[in-house]
Protein backbone atom coordinates (compact mmCIF):
# COMPACT_ATOMS: atom_id res chain seq x y z
CA UNK A 1 0.00 0.00 0.00
CA UNK A 2 1.14 3.59 -0.53
CA UNK A 3 3.12 5.22 -3.34
CA UNK A 4 6.84 5.68 -3.94
CA UNK A 5 8.78 6.26 -0.75
CA UNK A 6 5.57 5.72 1.25
CA UNK A 7 5.21 2.17 -0.10
CA UNK A 8 4.86 -0.35 2.71
CA UNK A 9 3.44 -3.76 3.54
CA UNK A 10 -0.07 -3.77 4.97
CA UNK A 11 -0.17 -5.69 8.27
CA UNK A 12 -2.87 -8.32 7.90
CA UNK A 13 -3.92 -8.28 11.55
CA UNK A 14 -6.78 -10.69 12.38
CA UNK A 15 -9.03 -7.95 13.77
CA UNK A 16 -8.75 -6.00 10.50
CA UNK A 17 -9.31 -8.78 7.95
CA UNK A 18 -12.86 -9.54 6.77
CA UNK A 19 -12.19 -11.87 3.81
CA UNK A 20 -9.15 -13.66 2.38
CA UNK A 21 -9.54 -16.11 -0.50
CA UNK A 22 -8.10 -17.51 -3.71
CA UNK A 23 -10.47 -17.40 -6.68
CA UNK A 24 -9.65 -19.93 -9.40
CA UNK A 25 -11.41 -21.65 -12.28
CA UNK A 26 -12.22 -24.65 -10.07
CA UNK A 27 -13.77 -22.58 -7.26
CA UNK A 28 -12.98 -20.42 -4.24
CA UNK A 29 -10.54 -21.42 -1.49
CA UNK A 30 -11.06 -19.74 1.89
CA UNK A 31 -7.64 -18.74 3.29
CA UNK A 32 -8.71 -16.95 6.47
CA UNK A 33 -7.04 -19.65 8.56
CA UNK A 34 -3.63 -18.27 7.52
CA UNK A 35 -4.29 -14.86 9.08
CA UNK A 36 -3.95 -15.49 12.88
CA UNK A 37 -0.72 -17.50 12.64
CA UNK A 38 2.05 -15.04 11.65
CA UNK A 39 3.30 -12.20 13.77
CA UNK A 40 2.52 -8.72 12.47
CA UNK A 41 5.00 -7.93 9.70
CA UNK A 42 5.66 -11.54 8.72
CA UNK A 43 4.71 -12.89 5.31
CA UNK A 44 1.64 -15.11 5.21
CA UNK A 45 2.82 -18.74 4.86
CA UNK A 46 0.50 -19.96 2.12
CA UNK A 47 1.09 -21.57 -1.26
CA UNK A 48 -1.23 -22.10 -4.21
CA UNK A 49 -1.88 -25.23 -6.22
CA UNK A 50 -0.38 -25.34 -9.70
CA UNK A 51 -2.82 -24.50 -12.45
CA UNK A 52 -4.11 -21.54 -14.47
CA UNK A 53 -3.83 -18.00 -13.14
CA UNK A 54 -6.04 -17.12 -10.20
CA UNK A 55 -6.87 -14.13 -8.01
CA UNK A 56 -5.77 -13.75 -4.39
CA UNK A 57 -8.13 -11.30 -2.68
CA UNK A 58 -8.21 -9.77 0.78
CA UNK A 59 -10.54 -7.15 2.25
CA UNK A 60 -10.57 -5.33 5.56
CA UNK A 61 -13.07 -4.00 8.05
CA UNK A 62 -13.24 -0.21 8.35
CA UNK A 63 -10.91 1.80 10.56
CA UNK A 64 -11.07 5.47 11.56
CA UNK A 65 -8.85 8.25 10.26
CA UNK A 66 -8.85 11.92 11.28
CA UNK A 67 -6.50 14.61 9.97
CA UNK A 68 -6.25 18.39 10.33
CA UNK A 69 -7.96 20.29 7.52
CA UNK A 70 -4.86 21.10 5.47
CA UNK A 71 -3.42 17.58 5.68
CA UNK A 72 -6.79 16.01 4.87
CA UNK A 73 -7.36 18.29 1.87
CA UNK A 74 -3.86 17.51 0.58
CA UNK A 75 -4.48 13.77 0.92
CA UNK A 76 -7.84 14.02 -0.88
CA UNK A 77 -6.27 16.01 -3.72
CA UNK A 78 -3.29 13.66 -4.03
CA UNK A 79 -5.49 10.57 -4.21
CA UNK A 80 -8.08 12.25 -6.44
CA UNK A 81 -11.10 11.43 -4.24
CA UNK A 82 -13.69 13.62 -5.97
CA UNK A 83 -16.69 12.71 -3.77
CA UNK A 84 -14.90 14.03 -0.67
CA UNK A 85 -13.48 17.11 -2.38
CA UNK A 86 -16.85 18.04 -3.91
CA UNK A 87 -18.79 17.46 -0.68
CA UNK A 88 -16.42 19.55 1.44
CA UNK A 89 -16.41 22.36 -1.11
CA UNK A 90 -20.19 22.44 -1.54
CA UNK A 91 -20.79 22.32 2.22
CA UNK A 92 -18.10 24.89 3.06
CA UNK A 93 -16.21 22.46 5.33
CA UNK A 94 -12.77 22.73 3.69
CA UNK A 95 -11.37 24.29 6.87
CA UNK A 96 -12.77 21.54 9.12
CA UNK A 97 -10.71 18.49 10.16
CA UNK A 98 -11.28 15.50 7.91
CA UNK A 99 -12.84 12.41 9.49
CA UNK A 100 -13.39 9.19 7.59
CA UNK A 101 -13.73 5.47 8.08
CA UNK A 102 -11.80 3.48 5.52
CA UNK A 103 -11.38 -0.09 4.30
CA UNK A 104 -9.17 -1.88 1.80
CA UNK A 105 -10.03 -4.18 -1.11
CA UNK A 106 -6.81 -5.77 -2.36
CA UNK A 107 -6.29 -8.27 -5.18
CA UNK A 108 -3.26 -9.90 -6.80
CA UNK A 109 -3.03 -11.99 -9.95
CA UNK A 110 -1.33 -15.28 -9.02
CA UNK A 111 0.41 -16.50 -12.19
CA UNK A 112 -0.09 -20.12 -13.14
CA UNK A 113 0.46 -22.36 -16.10
CA UNK A 114 0.28 -20.76 -19.52
CA UNK A 115 -3.39 -20.31 -20.45
CA UNK A 116 -2.81 -17.85 -23.28
CA UNK A 117 -4.63 -14.58 -22.76
CA UNK A 118 -7.74 -16.00 -21.08
CA UNK A 119 -9.46 -13.47 -18.79
CA UNK A 120 -12.31 -15.71 -17.70
CA UNK A 121 -10.96 -15.91 -14.14
CA UNK A 122 -8.68 -12.92 -13.54
CA UNK A 123 -10.96 -10.55 -15.45
CA UNK A 124 -14.14 -11.56 -13.64
CA UNK A 125 -15.52 -9.24 -10.91
CA UNK A 126 -15.51 -10.87 -7.47
CA UNK A 127 -17.81 -8.40 -5.69
CA UNK A 128 -15.45 -6.08 -3.82
CA UNK A 129 -16.84 -2.66 -2.87
CA UNK A 130 -14.19 -0.85 -4.96
CA UNK A 131 -12.73 -3.22 -7.53
CA UNK A 132 -10.11 -2.91 -10.25
CA UNK A 133 -10.79 -5.34 -13.10
CA UNK A 134 -8.17 -6.10 -15.80
CA UNK A 135 -9.54 -5.94 -19.33
CA UNK A 136 -6.24 -7.11 -20.86
CA UNK A 137 -4.04 -10.01 -19.75
CA UNK A 138 -0.61 -9.17 -18.27
CA UNK A 139 1.22 -12.04 -20.02
CA UNK A 140 3.66 -11.19 -22.78
CA UNK A 141 2.09 -11.19 -26.23
CA UNK A 142 -1.44 -10.52 -25.04
CA UNK A 143 -1.41 -6.74 -25.37
CA UNK A 144 0.97 -3.79 -25.44
CA UNK A 145 -1.36 -2.03 -23.00
CA UNK A 146 -2.89 -2.73 -19.62
CA UNK A 147 -6.52 -1.64 -19.56
CA UNK A 148 -8.41 -1.56 -16.26
CA UNK A 149 -11.99 -0.85 -15.27
CA UNK A 150 -12.85 0.61 -11.86
CA UNK A 151 -16.18 -0.35 -10.28
CA UNK A 152 -17.80 0.98 -7.11
CA UNK A 153 -20.67 -1.14 -5.81
CA UNK A 154 -20.65 -2.89 -9.19
CA UNK A 155 -20.91 0.27 -11.31
CA UNK A 156 -18.15 1.86 -13.44
CA UNK A 157 -16.57 4.95 -11.87
CA UNK A 158 -15.85 7.91 -14.15
CA UNK A 159 -13.44 10.63 -13.10
CA UNK A 160 -11.51 8.58 -10.55
CA UNK A 161 -7.75 8.77 -10.29
CA UNK A 162 -5.86 5.53 -10.87
CA UNK A 163 -2.17 5.09 -10.11
CA UNK A 164 0.14 2.63 -11.88
CA UNK A 165 3.35 1.92 -9.98
CA UNK A 166 6.01 -0.65 -9.12
CA UNK A 167 6.20 -2.45 -5.80
CA UNK A 168 9.69 -3.95 -6.18
CA UNK A 169 11.57 -0.64 -6.53
CA UNK A 170 10.75 2.98 -5.65
CA UNK A 171 9.48 4.91 -8.67
CA UNK A 172 7.08 7.75 -9.37
CA UNK A 173 3.55 6.53 -10.08
CA UNK A 174 1.85 7.10 -13.43
CA UNK A 175 -1.43 8.86 -12.72
CA UNK A 176 -4.48 8.82 -15.01
CA UNK A 177 -8.22 9.49 -14.79
CA UNK A 178 -10.89 6.93 -15.63
CA UNK A 179 -13.08 7.73 -18.63
CA UNK A 180 -16.87 7.67 -18.91
CA UNK A 181 -16.78 3.84 -18.90
CA UNK A 182 -14.65 3.76 -15.76
CA UNK A 183 -11.65 2.60 -17.78
CA UNK A 184 -8.02 3.66 -17.98
CA UNK A 185 -5.09 2.51 -20.13
CA UNK A 186 -1.40 2.20 -19.21
CA UNK A 187 1.59 1.01 -21.20
CA UNK A 188 2.41 -2.63 -20.43
CA UNK A 189 5.73 -2.96 -18.56
CA UNK A 190 8.26 -5.57 -19.68
CA UNK A 191 9.37 -6.67 -16.21
CA UNK A 192 8.79 -6.07 -12.52
CA UNK A 193 6.08 -6.16 -9.87
CA UNK A 194 3.38 -3.57 -10.54
CA UNK A 195 0.02 -2.55 -9.14
CA UNK A 196 -2.94 -0.37 -10.05
CA UNK A 197 -4.42 1.61 -7.16
CA UNK A 198 -7.45 3.84 -6.69
CA UNK A 199 -9.58 5.37 -3.91
CA UNK A 200 -13.27 6.32 -3.81
CA UNK A 201 -15.66 7.43 -1.09
CA UNK A 202 -19.17 8.47 -0.08
CA UNK A 203 -20.53 10.89 2.55
CA UNK A 204 -22.07 9.12 5.56
CA UNK A 205 -23.81 10.01 8.80
CA UNK A 206 -21.06 10.92 11.25
CA UNK A 207 -22.95 9.77 14.34
CA UNK A 208 -23.63 6.34 12.90
CA UNK A 209 -20.27 5.69 11.23
CA UNK A 210 -17.76 7.66 13.30
CA UNK A 211 -16.67 9.75 10.33
CA UNK A 212 -18.00 12.06 7.63
CA UNK A 213 -16.99 9.75 4.76
CA UNK A 214 -16.70 6.01 4.12
CA UNK A 215 -13.62 5.53 1.96
CA UNK A 216 -12.38 2.43 0.16
CA UNK A 217 -8.85 1.84 -1.09
CA UNK A 218 -8.45 -0.69 -3.92
CA UNK A 219 -5.43 -2.24 -5.60
CA UNK A 220 -4.61 -4.96 -8.12
CA UNK A 221 -1.06 -6.35 -8.18
CA UNK A 222 0.70 -8.44 -10.83
CA UNK A 223 4.09 -9.54 -12.11
CA UNK A 224 5.50 -8.90 -15.58
CA UNK A 225 8.24 -10.94 -17.21
CA UNK A 226 9.29 -11.61 -20.80
CA UNK A 227 9.22 -15.34 -20.10
CA UNK A 228 6.90 -16.84 -17.52
CA UNK A 229 8.95 -18.47 -14.76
Amino acid sequence: VGHGEDLTFWPAEPARVSTFANIAANGITDMLSYIPKPRTGDALPFSLDEGPSSIVAISSFRAENELPAEAFNDYVTKEGILPIASHRLLNDTMSDPGREVYARDLKAIAPGEDEGCDLSVIGRPIGQTLEIIPLTHPDEGCSDEMVFELRYFGNPVAGATMFWNRTDIVTDAVRKTTNALGQVTFERPETGMWYAHSVWSMPVDAERFGGDFATTFSSLSMRFSETRE
